[in-house]
């Protein structure tokens, strides 16, 4: 089922600019699920727009990559795929592991102050968008409070690549293992801590995208073209 979108449409922008934002951020936060299919009219019809602006803000998120154009001009969100997973998943494993290190070994307590207001925050948002912000935070904090500037814009530019993966991977209070490695600034049980958090996400991670796979392969078996078998010619 598509989930309920909503419009508060501003004159400042463009419809279909409006329309792209909406699709982009339920896409991203997986509100519109990996291997969703999409219907032009259903979202007209949500959105309270014409099947225009709804069309053009589907062909920009498929130059995006974020959307799939099929057969019969059917619509569906970009699967996950596991290599996706690893490769992501593999390179914060070795940069968020170092930056852990690091940062336990120099953090301060007003950077141990934001990280537990970020954790808190968590646990009270209500809205999805808003936790997996916080979870973003979190992570930056602490590449932050590594010191090494170079590593903290590696791990910032790598977290605002797969907000997706980190949607589907999130576990609610897997945080606090690596907090209580920082306030004891015990470097090794922070990268170690770090890293199996990370894991940990890698793995539901690899769950929503193994699922996934089924699902959009049989989207493009039901939308593929029926093929009739040739007539033969009659035997003379």
């Amino acid at each position: 089922m598509t989930p309920v979108l909503r419009i508060q449409r501003t004159r400042n922008l463009p419809l279909r600019d409006q329309v792209v934002a909406i699709l982009r951020d339920a896409i991203l936060t997986c509100r519109l699920e990996p291997g969703a299919v999409l219907n032009e009219r259903e979202l007209a019809e949500q959105l309270g727009v014409s099947k225009t602006p709804v069309r053009e803000a589907l062909s920009l998120l498929n130059h995006e990559g974020l959307v799939q154009i099929l057969p019969r001009q059917a619509y569906v969100v970009t699967p996950i795929t596991i290599r996706d997973v690893h490769e992501s998943f593999d390179l914060r494993v070795i940069l968020e592991g170092a930056a852990a290190e690091l940062a336990a070994a120099r953090i301060t307590d007003a950077e141990l102050a934001a990280l537990d207001a970020v954790v808190a925050g968590e646990a009270d948002s209500e809205a999805v968008a808003e936790t997996l912000d916080r979870n973003v935070s979190f992570h930056s904090l602490i590449a932050r409070a590594s010191g090494n500037e170079r590593l903290t814009a590696l791990i910032e530019r790598l977290l605002g690549e797969m907000p997706r993966l980190i949607s589907v991977g999130y576990i609610m209070g897997e945080h606090e293992h690596v907090m209580s490695a920082l306030r004891e600034r015990n470097p090794v049980r922070a990268r170690d801590a770090m890293r199996a958090h990370i894991l940990t996400v890698k793995d539901k991670a690899l769950g929503a995208a193994a699922s996934g796979a089924p699902r959009i392969g049989a989207v493009r078996a039901a939308l593929a073209p029926v093929r009739r078998p040739r007539a033969r010619p009659a035997r003379k």
